[in-house]
């Protein structure tokens, strides 16, 4: 009997033993990321390559999969001044390109940061890639720092900034690469190159003209300028160029569409739809080879060329005909993202190129980045309680405050308003519906 007892006694010790173990394991996993993360950091003034690496490695990962912002926020400085250094010791092209997607990634997370501390970062990070874009004579280190560019400049530039450095990439893309040594790489690494170089044209491009105030006609003049050499692009030999080509065609239109429109708000209700198209359509400014361009567009999209692979066809195919109908029938493509049990709408080109350029850098961080990083629910305007507010089949309308918004998106939302109210109207007129009460 006593033997039992004893017996007993121990198997209690054991499980509270192991419960205790569980507990602080699951503790210890917490806050396990946090100790790596400052280990990292520590290690990158180490003299070994190989150290340094394994330290960006484990930086960009923790970047990428937590919000980090507490951790590094007293270390922005030495943050970035770490990986500046090991972004230009040109020491192996890993550690440049590591240190390159952490830059981007410290952007990411700098979410309580004011508008001019910023800024004043972004202006001592900026040189540094620059001049890397420009004489670095490896392809990958040009693009990752082409994707951080664009990105930091999207997030923390100011708006002379922005224009700067889409002038920047505009060059390159124009002159194919002419004074950024690009003498030595194939025509392959050249198509990768230039590829994201448009895509981070694009990006610049929606920072300029999808937020903020924009004067229409500084947007029309970039249209006349960048249009040519994006119509040349369209016949690039290599799928990515032609379809990054493609989305910013869309892009432009798509943002050109909404102030086309007219900007008197005091419309005829009793308009039918055909009526309101025939007097948006008026107001159109008429780009010089527009019947060119959008027989080129209906062509990539139904491109049947036994000489292209099935897949990139068929991807091309799908990505093109959603540029068609953006730029001939002004109808914005949408992306649906289920988050958390919730379905965020993204609506338009100039929310979605964006979209895909965090995707990019996040990684397998994105879906966390967007439930968790106000950074992310301030430039999409969604928030953790609503639906997106692009999603116009959405009653609630309380899930953002339209004086925040850009004249952009006040125009968008008018336009989508007036034709939502005029469906209606003509739906009742029909017999459809009960007309709407405003």
């Amino acid at each position: 009997m006593r033997d039992r007892r004893t017996a007993l006694h121990s198997v209690k010790r054991s499980a509270k033993s192991s419960s205790k173990r569980y507990v602080s394991t699951e503790d210890a996993q917490i806050s396990n990321w946090v100790d790596q993360l400052n280990q990292a950091l520590d290690d990158l003034s180490e003299s070994r390559t190989s150290t340094r690496e394994h330290s960006l490695e484990t930086l960009v990962n923790c970047f990428a999969c937590h919000n980090v912002s507490s951790q590094i926020e007293h270390r922005l400085l030495e943050v970035l001044a770490l990986l500046k250094k090991s972004l230009t010791k040109n020491a192996s092209i890993k550690e440049a390109c590591l240190a390159a997607k952490g830059i981007a990634l410290t952007f990411i997370n700098m979410d309580d940061i004011s508008e001019s501390d910023g800024d004043d970062l972004y202006r001592k990070i900026l040189p540094s890639l620059r001049n890397t874009i420009k004489d670095s004579d490896d392809i990958e280190i040009k693009i990752s720092c082409l994707q951080t560019l664009s990105l930091i400049t999207y997030i923390a530039a100011s708006d002379i900034d922005k224009l700067l450095v889409r002038n920047y990439l505009f060059d390159l893309i124009e002159t194919d690469g002419a004074d950024f040594n690009v003498e030595n790489f194939t025509s392959h690494e050249l198509d990768k190159l230039f590829c994201e170089a448009v895509h981070a044209y694009g990006l610049l491009f929606a920072a300029s003209f999808s937020m903020g105030f924009v004067n229409f006609e500084v947007l029309w003049e970039e249209v006349e300028k960048v249009m040519p050499v994006h119509e040349l692009l369209l016949e690039s030999s290599d799928k990515d160029v032609r379809i990054a080509a493609g989305e910013n065609v869309g892009l432009i239109f798509e943002t050109v569409n909404i102030f086309a429109t007219s900007d008197d708000e005091e419309d005829d209700d009793e308009l039918d739809e055909e009526q309101t198209s025939d007097a948006e359509d008026s107001g159109k400014p008429e780009y010089d080879n527009m019947d060119g361009l959008i027989r080129t567009l209906k062509d990539l999209s139904v491109d049947s060329s036994r000489r292209r692979a099935k897949s990139d066809r068929a991807e091309q195919k799908s990505v093109f005909r959603d540029i068609v109908q953006s730029v001939e029938e002004n109808v914005k493509p949408i992306e649906e993202l289920k988050i958390g049990g919730r379905v965020l709408t993204f609506r338009g080109w100039a929310k979605i190129l964006p979209l895909n350029c965090f995707r990019k850098i996040l990684g397998q961080g994105f879906q966390y980045h967007l439930k968790t990083n106000p950074m992310m629910s301030s430039i999409f305007h969604y928030s953790t309680g609503g639906p997106h507010y692009y999603d116009s089949d959405s009653d609630d309308d309380t899930s953002f405050d339209i004086s925040e918004l850009s004249n952009v998106d006040k125009k968008y939302l008018f336009e989508e308003n007036k034709k939502s109210r005029t469906k209606h109207l003509r739906n009742a007129r029909l017999g459809k519906e009960n007309p709407p009460v405003y």
